[in-house]
């Protein structure tokens, strides 16, 4: 090998050595962010339990409680619960319902289901307690 090939090939391995370096430097440096938006993430999602929480303890959620409480109790509410059963009993109901079914059997909407479940399970608990989220 010339002195020229042995120059280019040291060359080109420090070259790509660096390019090596810097992918790995940027590939930290994204999961050092992400863990950090998780954190934060899990932080919110605590304050926001926490607040939702006191909501609940005020007169004036329990009086919304209570209204609700009546309001499903209600005629109205008995005709509207008839009225779906019938729509659900209806050959364009099953279809519909058919429907739904197959797509949620689809890869892309079970993960979003997946996600959005994890997510509501930690605003109720309150946040990812170890500072950390679960990645799917």
């Amino acid at each position: 090998m010339s002195e020229f090939e042995r120059r280019i090939k040291d060359l080109w391995t420090r070259f790509t050595a660096g390019l090596s370096g810097s992918a790995k430097t940027a590939g930290r440096k994204r999961s050092e962010s992400a863990a950090q938006l998780r954190k934060e993430a899990a932080a919110r999602a605590q304050q926001a339990a926490a607040k939702v929480s006191d909501l609940r303890d005020t007169d004036a959620a329990k009086k919304a409680a209570s209204a609700l409480h009546d309001l499903r109790e209600g005629e109205a509410a008995k005709k509207a619960e008839a009225a779906i059963n019938d729509l659900r009993a209806s050959d364009a109901g099953k279809k519909a319902e058919s429907a739904i079914a197959d797509l949620r059997q689809r890869e892309p909407v079970k993960k979003a289901e997946e996600s959005a479940r994890k997510v509501m399970h930690d605003l109720f608990s309150g946040g990812d307690k170890s500072g950390t989220a679960s990645s799917s």
